[in-house]
Parts: C-alpha cells; structure tokens; sequence
C-alpha cells in the first residue's frame, strides 16, 4: 500500500476553491469546480480502487465503500487532508450563524461505478434519505475518467436546497422527487447538462435534488464520491440499509474528524 501523502503533496495536486465558486454553490446548491484535482491524480485514485476492489487474490471482493476510512492509500490522504477540509468547510459556511467554523467530520467515501447501459438515477435529496438532524452535510463526486451527458453525468435542481427536505423516496412507490412535484423544475429549474473531465468535481448541499440520465454509451463511468457533515450533527440514518428509519450518533471510529486547516480565531 502506498504511503500517507504529505499536506504540501495534497497541496499541489489539490486545488483551493475560489470566492466564485462559493457563491456559486451558495445560490444554486451546487457548483461544478473544474480541475479542482489534477488529472494525473484523479486517474491514480481510480486505478488503485478498482485494484483494491478485486481483493486479495482469493475470489472475494472487496466493498467499494469506506476506502479512505480503511486507510486506502492516496485517497485517505487526500479525503483527511487540511486542502480538501477547508474547501468543504468553506463550502457548508457554518461560521455564518455560529461566528466560528465548526469541524467536520467524515460521512462516506465510495468508487461509483456505472455500467454500460446502466439506469439512470433516481432524483433524491441526500439529508432526507440520510436523516441527517440539521444541514450542512455536502457530497463532492469527482470524475476519475471523462464522464459526458450520456454516460450518466448528474444533473440538479437550482436552488432546490432553500425548499427543506422534500422526503424520502428510495422506498416510495410514487416515484422519485421529479415524479412527486411536477412543477418543480418549472418553478425552479434544471441543471445544463455537464461534461466532467478526470480531476473535474461538482459539491452538491444535502437538500439539493440530484439524479441524473441513465448510461447509453458503451463505456463504464467511474467517479469517487466523498462526503463531510459538521461535526455538531447529532444524528443520522448511519448505515441503514431502509433508509430514514434509524437515527443513530455520529462516532469517532466511524466517522473520524478531518484535520483543520487554522485554529478557531
């Protein structure tokens, strides 16, 4: 296994968020960071999961959730690094109504994979399905390959995160959030259709309606999801396979701090 990077490492390879795109992500509940990672290290992310998924030589496959937390290596530094925390606490902007930032910690890391004529996505909020007790939690989906329309990239509905939870749908037989609230993207709207290329990654607000086109090409789509909360969430959904139906405690093993880049001030 590879050894921990190093913060200066992360630093070249990871980008800062800029003043834009913030504003961006606080207007529409999302924004699409192009080479927020260099290319380069996107594709080593995908290559040393899809390795770590064909296990140990014995048959059995490895889970393709948690890498980071299993200290997979370079995505653990990379996920718990100083860069990588405070482009999401600037993002999540506790400090707002809190006067201080608060810390945050590690929610879920997973390698996506999208088959060639794979489903769609359903079109969801991710804090309603997580039973999260307050917002703030923020998922990041970095492209590890190119992704295009067609091969499945998602798409959001603007300023859909100031309606509140919207309710689960993963075990609802009405159909998903788009199904259920027709006027939704008329009196909002939908996202263009984007094109990510590998380093390209898009942050969605847990309150932001997402889904996206099935797969119609013949190529697999492949990106690493990573997600943070503030780590003053008192509850979630945890590991529920029935989604919203258990409200548990956050707990340092399973989902550690992630380091702060500055002290309180």
């Amino acid at each position: 296994m590879a050894s921990q990077m190093t913060e200066q490492e992360i630093q070249a390879i990871v980008r800062e968020v800029t003043d834009e795109e913030v504003a961006f992500y606080q207007e529409y509940g999302w924004v699409m960071m192009k080479q927020l990672v260099d290319p380069d290290f996107s594709r080593q992310l995908l290559e040393v999961s899809r390795e770590w998924m064909k296990g140990d030589g014995s048959g059995e496959k490895r889970p393709h959730v948690h890498l980071a937390l299993q200290g997979l290596e370079p995505l653990h530094s990379f996920m718990f690094s100083e860069r990588m925390a405070a482009n999401a606490t600037r993002m999540v902007n506790r400090k707002r109504l809190k006067g201080v930032d608060d810390p945050l910690r590690y929610r879920i890391d997973m390698l996506v994979q999208k088959d060639p004529g794979a489903a769609g996505s359903t079109y969801h909020q991710d804090s309603a399905e997580h039973g999260s007790d307050r917002v703030g939690e923020l998922q990041f989906w970095l492209a590890l390959a190119t992704v295009t329309p067609e091969r499945g990239a998602m798409r959001f509905v603007n300023y859909s995160h100031r309606e509140g939870p919207l309710g689960s749908v993963f075990n609802d037989d009405r159909g998903d959030l788009l199904e259920q609230f027709p006027n939704l993207t008329t009196e909002l709207e939908l996202s263009p259709p984007l094109h990510y290329e590998p380093g390209d990654c898009t942050v969605h607000h847990g309150y932001t309606v997402h889904g996206g086109p099935p797969n119609s090409t013949d190529e697999t789509r492949w990106s690493y999801l990573f997600s943070y909360s503030p780590a003053d969430t008192r509850y979630w959904n945890g590991t529920a396979g029935n989604w919203g139906s258990e409200r548990k405690r956050f707990s340092d093993a399973e989902n550690p701090h992630v380091p702060r880049s500055t002290p309180e001030g």
